[in-house]
C-alpha cells in the first residue's frame, strides 16, 4: 500500500533519506535496472526486522523505503540518541553492485561536514545485513510542505536556494555529485534550516571506468528534476547537474509544481531535453526579472550555460536578496568560492546512444498511452489555477566568432545580437572594437572552451552621465564569462569609464578588467577627471528603488580609477558582490557622493551594499570614498561586509567620509562588517573630515577585528595577475 512506503506518512517529523512519495513514478527516484537475485522488499525488511538490534543500533519504527533499502527510527544505545538507519534490501546482500552503491552512500556521506547536510554517523554490518546509520533531523521536506501549506513566497524561496547552493559548494569541494537533488531530498527544520539529505545517487569524481557505480543503460535521477545530460549518461553528471536539479526544485517552490509536470516518464525526459521550461512570472506575477533570470540559467539545456559552480549561484542570490531587501534565517553561506577554478568539461552528446535504445523500448509500450490527452490535475482549493505559460516566440541564438577574427564580424554579432543572445568567441586574441550600447538588451559574452579572448574598446560613447563610456549597460543586462576587457579610448577623456550602468546587472566570472595607467602620474583628484571601471548614472526618470547589481565572480581588475563610481547626484541603490579575484589600483574601491534629496527611499538617497569573499583589493588611495557637499547633501547610506579578504593601502584610511556633515551622521552613514580579514597599510581603519572637526578611528579600538599591519609587506603585480589570468586558458 502506498502509505506503507510513505515516510512522511509514517513518521512526519523523520528524515534521514529519500521519501518515497505518495502517488506515481513522476517524483519517484527511478534506478531504471532491476537487481538480480530479488532482494527483499523495504517493507519485507521492515516487518523482519523492527524491534531487533544491529550493533548498538535498536530498530525502533520502519518508517519508509529509500532508493536502495529500508529506513528505521533507531536507537543508539551507545551515546543514547535517536538516529535514522538505513538497512541495505537484500539480506547476505549477494549483489555485488548494490553492496558497492550502498558503501558509496556511506563513503560520499562521510566526506561531507556542513551545517545544510544531513551528517552520516556510521556505517556497519551484523548478521549478514548491511546498514548505515544517519542523524535523525526534524522537520517537513520541501515536497510535503509545498503541498500543505502552497507555493513559497519568494523570500523563503530564496533562504532556502541559498542554503541548498551553499551545501552543493561544499559538497563539490569534496568532489561530491548529490545526483538527485529534488523537493523530498530538502528537509526543512522547525527553525527554517534546510538539510540535504539521501546520498544514495552520489558519485564521487575520482571513480572512473568500471569501478563507476553507474553502469550503462541506468538512468538514475528523478524524472521531474533530471537534467538532460544526467537523463543521456549519469556518469556525464557534474556539479552543474545538480545545480539545473535546484533550478527545478527552486520552480517547484514558487509554482506547486515541477516545470514539466505533465505526460508519461518518456515525455517528461524528452521534454527536459528539448523544451524550454515555462517561464515563472507568467505562473508568479510577484517574481522579479532578475531572479527569472537566475531561475532561467539554472535550467539551461546546456551545462556550459548555467553558473559553473554552486557559490557562483551563491553570490548572485545572495546579491538578488540584498536588492530586494529580503533577509535570510539562515547565516551567511561559508563556502566562498576558490580563488581559482578549473573549468568544467562539457560532457560528450556520445553517450545518448546507448540510453536511447532502453527509451525507445519504453516507448513501444507506453506509445498508446503517450497519444491519449493528458488530463490536466484540478487546482486544490488552497492554490489556484495557474495560467498557461508564456513563452518568447524567438528563442536565444548563439552566434559563434571564430578565429582568425576580424573586428567586423564581431561589432557586427554584437551590434545585431537581440535580447538574450550568446556571444561566444572562439579566439584568444585580442580584438578592438568601437563603443557598445546595449539598449535595455540582455547579452552574454563567453569564451568557448579552450580560448582566451580579449575586447578592447578603442572608442567611446558621450552624454552617459557625464562619462565617456566604452560600454553603456543601462538598464540592461550583460553577463561576461572568460573575457579580457580593456579600455582602449584615449586617457585624456574627461570621465572615462569602462562600463556605465543604470537599473541594469553587470555579471563577470573569470573575466580580466583593465583601464589605462596613468603614465606614472598621480590620478586627477576631481570628480570630473577620475576614471572608473564601473560608473553608476541612474537617468533622469530613474526608479531609485531599483538601483543596479554587480555581481563578480574570479574576476580581476588593474588600472588607474576608481572600481565604482556612485557619485551621480539623482537617488541610486547599488549592490556589489564581489567573490575572488580582486582589485589593483591607484585609487578607491568606492567613491560615492551625497545626493540632492529628492529621492523617496528613505534613510539616505543613496545606498550601497557591498559583499566581499575572499578577494585582493589593492587600492592606494583606501577602499572607500564617501564625499557630500552643499549641492549633493544627503550622505549616502554604505554597507559593507567582508570575509576572508585582504585590504592594502597606501598611507590611507580604509574609509574617508569628507564634507560638511557633523560627525554623528558621518558614523551612522557606513558601516563596516569583517570577518577574518587583513589590512596593511596604516594604523588609521576609518577618517572623518567634516564641517566640526577631523577624527580618526585606529584599527585597535575597533569592534571588528582585523589582522591588521602598519606597512604593506608586498604589493600584488598587476603584470603578474595578467599573465595569471592568460595561463588559465593554456
Amino acid at each position: 500500500m502506498p502509505g506503507e512506503h510513505d515516510t512522511s506518512t509514517q513518521h512526519p517529523r523523520l528524515a534521514g533519506v529519500a521519501d518515497v512519495p505518495r502517488s506515481g513514478l513522476d517524483e519517484a527516484t527511478i534506478i531504471s535496472a532491476a537487481t538480480p537475485g530479488g532482494p527483499s522488499t523495504s517493507v519485507e525488511i521492515g516487518r523482519q526486522l523492527v524491534g531487533t538490534t544491529l550493533g548498538p543500533y535498536r530498530l525502533e519504527q520502519f518508517v519508509g523505503g529509500g532508493g536502495m533499502g529500508a529506513v528505521f527510527r533507531g536507537h543508539d544505545t551507545t551515546l543514547d540518541r535517536i538516529v535514522a538507519v538505513k538497512v541495505l534490501a537484500g539480506r547476505e546482500s549477494d549483489d555485488e553492485e548494490m553492496l558497492r552503491r550502498f558503501r558509496n552512500e556511506a563513503q560520499s556521506a562521510a566526506r561531507l561536514d556542513h551545517e545544510n547536510i544531513g551528517r552520516v554517523y556510521a556505517v556497519g554490518s551484523e548478521g549478514g545485513w548491511h546498514y548505515i546509520v544517519f542523524e535523525f533531523i526534524e522537520g517537513r521536506n520541501l515536497r510535503d510542505l509545498v503541498r500543505e501549506e502552497g507555493p513559497f513566497d519568494l523570500a523563503r524561496t530564496v533562504d532556502v536556494a541559498v542554503q541548498v547552493a551553499d551545501a552543493l559548494e561544499h559538497a563539490s569541494e569534496r568532489a561530491v555529485v548529490h545526483r538527485d537533488i529534488k523537493p523530498s531530498n530538502i528537509v526543512i527544520t522547525p527553525g527554517g534550516r534546510a538539510r540535504v539529505v539521501d546520498m544514495g545517487l552520489a558519485r564521487l569524481h575520482q571513480m572512473a571506468g568500471d569501478r563507476d557505480l553507474t553502469m550503462s543503460g541506468m538512468t538514475l535521477g528523478t524524472f521531474d528534476y533530471i537534467s538532460p545530460e544526467q537523463a543521456r549518461d549519469p556518469r556525464a553528471a557534474d556539479v552543474r547537474s545538480d545545480l539545473y536539479s535546484l533550478g527545478c526544485t527552486i520552480f517547484y517552490m514558487l509554482a506547486g509544481r515541477p516545470p514539466f509536470a505533465e505526460g508519461t516518464m518518456v515525455q517528461k525526459l524528452l521534454q527536459h531535453q528539448q523544451e524550454p521550461p515555462p517561464s515563472i512570472e507568467a505562473l508568479r506575477p510577484d517574481v522579479p526579472r532578475a531572479f527569472a533570470t537566475i531561475l532561467e540559467r539554472l535550467m539551461a539545456k546546456d551545462p556550459a550555460d548555467r553558473p559553473q559552480r554552486p557559490a557562483t549561484l551563491v553570490a548572485e542570490l545572495m546579491a538578488f536578496a540584498d536588492a530586494e531587501g529580503i533577509s535570510l534565517v539562515a547565516p551567511r553561506p561559508t563556502s566562498p568560492l576558490p580563488p581559482t577554478v578549473a573549468p568544467l568539461s562539457t560532457p560528450s552528446l556520445l553517450p545518448w546512444l546507448v540510453p536511447l535504445g532502453a527509451l525507445l523500448a519504453l516507448v513501444g509500450w507506453l506509445w498508446i498511452e503517450s497519444l491519449r490527452p493528458v488530463r490536466r490535475p484540478q487546482p486544490q482549493a488552497a492554490v489556484p489555477a495557474l495560467p498557461e505559460p508564456v513563452r518568447d516566440a524567438r528563442p536565444p541564438r548563439l552566434v559563434r566568432v571564430s578565429a582568425p577574427v576580424e573586428p567586423a564580424a564581431l561589432v557586427d554579432a554584437l551590434g545585431t545580437a537581440a535580447d538574450g543572445d550568446i556571444i561566444e568567441l572562439a579566439f584568444s586574441q585580442t580584438v578592438d572594437i568601437p563603443a557598445l550600447a546595449l539598449a535595455g538588451r540582455r547579452l552574454m559574452l563567453r569564451a568557448a572552451s579552450g580560448s582566451r579572448p580579449g575586447v578592447r574598446f578603442a572608442t567611446t560613447l558621450t552624454g552617459s552621465g557625464g562619462f565617456a563610456t566604452a560600454c553603456d549597460i543601462g538598464d540592461g543586462s550583460l553577463e561576461i564569462r572568460g573575457v579580457a576587457l580593456a579600455y582602449a579610448a584615449p586617457v585624456a577623456a574627461e570621465r572615462p569609464a569602462l562600463f556605465t550602468i543604470g537599473a541594469g546587472t553587470l555579471s563577470c566570472e573569470d573575466v580580466l578588467l583593465e583601464i589605462p595607467d596613468a603614465g606614472g602620474e598621480p590620478s586627477r583628484s576631481g570628480a570630473g577627471g577620475r576614471a572608473a571601471f564601473v560608473a553608476v548614472h541612474p537617468g533622469e526618470a530613474a526608479d531609485p528603488g531599483r538601483g543596479c547589481t554587480l555581481v563578480l565572480v574570479t574576476t580581476r581588475a588593474c588600472g588607474d580609477g576608481v572600481f565604482l563610481d556612485a557619485t551621480d547626484r539623482r537617488p541610486s541603490r547599488v549592490v556589489l558582490s564581489w567573490s575572488g579575484g580582486g582589485l589593483i589600483s591607484s585609487r578607491q574601491l568606492l567613491a560615492t557622493a551625497g545626493t540632492t534629496g529628492t529621492g523617496t527611499m528613505g534613510d539616505g538617497d543613496r545606498r550601497v551594499e557591498i559583499t566581499l569573499d575572499d578577494a585582493t583589493f589593492a587600492c592606494r588611495d583606501g577602499i572607500v570614498l564617501a564625499t557630500d557637499s552643499r549641492s549633493q547633501p544627503v550622505l549616502a547610506q554604505v554597507r559593507i561586509t567582508a570575509r576572508g579578504c585582504t585590504f592594502l593601502t597606501e598611507g590611507t584610511p580604509l574609509a574617508l567620509q569628507t564634507g560638511i556633515g557633523e560627525p554623528e551622521d558621518y558614523e551612522a552613514a557606513l558601516t563596516w562588517r569583517n570577518r577574518g580579514s587583513r589590512h596593511e597599510g596604516t594604523d588609521v581603519f576609518r577618517r572623518i573630515d567634516g564641517a566640526a572637526e577631523r577624527i580618526d578611528m585606529l584599527f585597535r579600538d575597533q569592534p571588528t577585528v582585523f589582522r591588521h599591519a602598519a606597512q604593506v609587506d608586498r604589493w600584488p603585480d598587476a603584470a603578474a595577475w595578467r599573465a595569471a589570468w592568460s595561463a588559465r586558458g593554456d
